[in-house]
């Protein structure tokens, strides 16, 4: 889950021998400390170096994590209100969008082998048979509701 409220942050390096991993720069950003972690993460062998750069970022970045997702946790806990979209303090809920769907719509598959021409016939044949009985049925629905 993407922690939005430290995504840009900016981290100070003070050890000499951690600055070397990012380039002898003085500071780190959020993205370049995960890139550095994520490589030295995947390396085969780890040196002490390495894996107290690891460490180091670890607690870095989650000591930030942590106090958002505390944050979010006492919302959740106590059933507030939460900043995303349905009230929900860690993702945002998803609402189908029934005004824009297109029932009649049909996705015609990848065909290998055969004639194209005659397949797509026949499944346009039946796209215009399905196409049919869903009005039918809408309109037989209709007419029992009223």
């Amino acid at each position: 889950m993407p922690n939005k409220s430290i995504e840009r942050n900016v981290y100070p390096i003070f050890d000499e021998n951690i600055k070397s991993y990012f380039g002898g720069n003085d500071t780190a950003t959020t993205e370049y400390m995960k890139k550095v972690k994520s490589e030295l993460g995947s390396k085969q062998s780890n040196s002490d170096g390495d894996l107290k750069t690891i460490k180091w970022i670890e607690k870095t970045l989650g000591a930030d994590i942590k106090v958002d997702d505390t944050k979010k946790r006492i919302i959740m806990n106590t059933s507030g209100q939460g900043e995303k979209k349905g009230g929900n303090a860690f993702k945002d809920t998803h609402e189908k969008d029934n005004d824009n769907a297109d029932p009649t719509r049909v996705r015609i598959p990848k065909i290998h082998g055969g004639s194209r021409e005659d397949t797509y016939e026949s499944i346009d044949k039946e796209i215009e048979a399905t196409k049919y009985l869903i009005e039918y049925m809408n309109k037989n629905n209709k007419k029992q509701k009223l």
